[in-house]
């Protein structure tokens, strides 16, 4: 049986309800042509001026309480607002007037909201408000977009649905968790991150290509935005999605690019080779693009990305298959698959890397896959394989190491994780200050880390 999710409900009079649609209207009306640029803070300091204009013309005043009221009347989201606010709530799902909305909670699971659309008129009116904030002029069955505010939403409407307009939103993490979050979630190890770490930075001399796999809402793009602050400082990166989910704001020399009428995720990956990147990501590679980025990998650029697979092998026919169509022995080019898996474990659900594999040569005209973690169904953990011997041969070439130094350093790079774990330094800015300190001067930061550890023995 699902849960029940119970939101706090705006309640207006009749009057206040035709005043403040007309209200609506014309703020919808007057920055019809901005309001896909403004975020909500803007957008609520927009929907002010123009009720306080409007309440002057008519000779009323508002008390600040009915004023913050209005705003989310005529800036927000209708009665699913609280839910948009909510950063614990991963997905909205609307089949319709006269059903209750129901949410994807991330500690919940799957719930019963209170709220429900009394009438499809009702509804169908935020889908076109929606669609304004959203900057689209044109009504379709079926429409993928993102709110200014970031979250993702598809309206899939009649004759499609056939009676129901049903409206999916997917949100994401104000704060999203860095490294440090997962391995106390229980996302990862600190060995697997310390491995991860290792294979990103490749000591600012060897980093290696890496795609990270998994089924709906498994966590790709959580993870890929937690392993880039691994990239050195110096790096220039340019970043192709064509929904804007990944964040390097703390990288000096970002280039962020998206996907438009003028330029599709092939065309910008090309274009990303003329741009002098270090590093190339691509939020999710979907289609033709696949082929531009392997391409580019071949061509010496680092390379990382997401892409929708189960598992490494259905990755690999993924990408060896049409609309990919890449050569198999191009990819030999990639280092390491990450899968993620989402659980679901009663009402509730955890997300988890279960499987790390290295990308090995052909044989008999197949990839070779080597496990280096895999996930163990009856212990519930994922576990330790081998190391990837090919990829760690490769940055101790370049990085002019011994294998047996680079597996070294993993394990001091895990010793550093598990440090800032028992220490909490989890916030984005923090991990990242640390990590950069560590490439600054890592005898400093392990020197440290050891005598912290010899003073805690002897307090015990």
């Amino acid at each position: 049986m699902l849960g029940k999710y119970t939101v706090n409900v705006l309640k207006f009079t009749p009057d206040e309800e035709r005043m403040l649609s007309s209200i609506e209207n014309k703020f919808l009306m007057k920055y019809s042509a901005r309001l896909s640029r403004l975020k909500r803070r803007e957008r609520d300091k927009r929907a002010k001026e123009l009720i306080q204009d409007e309440m002057r013309r008519i000779g009323i005043k508002l008390s600040e309480e009915d004023m913050k009221r209005a705003i989310l009347y005529v800036s927000g989201y209708g009665i699913i607002d609280p839910l948009i606010r909510d950063d614990n709530i991963e997905e909205i799902l609307i089949n319709g007037a006269n059903v209750p909305i129901m949410i994807y909670h991330r500690t919940l699971g799957k719930c019963k909201t209170n709220l429900e659309f009394k009438s499809k008129e009702e509804l169908n009116k935020l889908i076109d408000k929606i669609l304004i904030l959203c900057g689209l002029s044109s009504k379709k069955p079926i429409i993928d977009a993102v709110l200014p505010e970031g979250p993702r939403i598809n309206f899939t409407l009649p004759p499609v649905s056939f009676d129901r307009s049903i409206v999916t939103i997917r949100k994401y993490l104000e704060n999203p968790p860095t490294i440090i979050d997962m391995i106390k979630s229980g996302t990862m190890t600190p060995d697997m991150a310390a491995l991860i770490w290792v294979c990103v930075d490749g000591f600012g001399l060897a980093p290696r290509n890496i795609l990270i796999t998994g089924g709906t809402s498994s966590g790709k793009t959580t993870l890929l935005n937690a392993i880039l602050p691994f990239s050195r400082e110096h790096e220039r990166i340019v970043s192709i999605e064509d929904t804007m989910e990944l964040d390097l704001s703390y990288c000096d020399d970002w280039v962020r690019t998206t996907t438009s009428e003028y330029a599709d995720m092939e065309r910008l990956i090309e274009n990303s080779l003329r741009l002098r990147p270090d590093r190339v990501i691509v939020g999710e590679v979907r289609g033709r693009e696949a082929f531009n980025l392997i391409n580019a990998m071949n061509l010496g650029h680092t390379g990382m990305g997401t892409i929708h697979a189960d598992s490494s092998r259905d990755a690999i026919l993924k990408l060896t298959s049409p609309p990919m169509n890449v050569d198999p022995r191009m990819l030999v080019v990639l280092d390491l698959i990450i899968v993620m898996t989402r659980f679901h474990e009663g009402k509730t659900s955890r997300r988890m890397i279960t499987h790390i594999d290295e990308v090995g040569g052909m044989m008999e005209g197949q990839i070779q896959l080597g496990s280096v973690y895999k996930y163990n169904a009856k212990s519930k953990k994922t576990e330790f394989s081998r190391f990837p011997a090919v990829t760690i041969n490769k940055i101790a070439e370049i990085a002019g190491l011994t294998p047996k130094g680079v597996i070294d350093e993993i394990k001091k790079r895990e010793m550093v994780l598990k440090y800032l774990v028992a220490k909490d330094i989890g916030g984005e800015e923090d991990f990242i200050n640390f990590v950069r300190s560590f490439y600054d001067d890592p005898e400093k930061i392990l020197s440290m880390i050891m005598m912290e550890k010899r003073m805690m023995k002897r307090r015990h």
